[in-house]
């Protein structure tokens, strides 16, 4: 019976494998190009990375590179730090390559749980207002710098998507970031 089940059992996983092969041919492609893309970001970003300002993840659908709040923008503002223009135009050029393929470049803006401070109160009421704005300052300084604006998207987590405690001061930090996801293009005739 346990020789029975075996076999079934590995018949089962190889025609898996095998659907998975034949299907996976196009996504195979699209996830070497990614990982080439990803390779050459870390490249050009090796300082950020080495700082901790940056961070390049590999995810299933795509790279995430998040950027360090401070690398960024100055104290209190949305207003891009000189060190965070550096690090941009380290990367236009790829970015702007990408997006010309088709790829989506979707730049999140998140912050952490402290209420907005008098001074950009009135501008920003919350949170979500001052993500959404960092977020919309680094789209609009990619597509300044030739990146295809049909490709890219500004959106907002606001305080509502932390990667670390609010609760300490390293946490906050760590919680205020913006995170540019590169999506490959969907397949044609998907319907996307």
């Amino acid at each position: 019976m346990r020789i029975v089940s075996a076999q079934r059992m590995l018949g089962l996983v190889l025609a898996v494998f095998v659907a998975a092969a034949l299907n996976g041919c196009v996504t195979q492609q699209k996830y070497n190009s990614m990982l080439q893309q990803q390779q050459a970001l870390e490249a050009s970003l090796r300082s950020e990375i080495a700082s901790d300002q940056v961070k390049i993840e590999q995810l299933q659908n795509g790279i995430r590179v998040t950027m360090a709040d401070a690398l960024l923008y100055r104290s209190g503002s949305t207003e891009l730090h000189p060190n965070g223009r550096a690090a941009l135009d380290k990367v236009t050029g790829q970015l702007s390559n990408m997006a010309s393929q088709g790829n989506r470049i979707d730049v999140v803006g998140n912050t952490d749980n402290v209420p907005i401070g008098a001074g950009l109160a009135e501008r920003y009421p919350t949170n979500w207002e001052l993500a959404a704005a960092r977020a919309t300052v680094v789209v609009r300084y990619l597509q300044n710098a030739g990146v295809s604006p049909g490709q890219m998207v500004a959106c907002s987590n606001g305080e509502y998507h932390p990667v670390a405690s609010n609760d300490t001061p390293a946490g906050r930090a760590q919680n205020r970031r913006t995170e540019l996801y590169l999506r490959p293009a969907p397949d044609s005739g998907s319907g996307e």
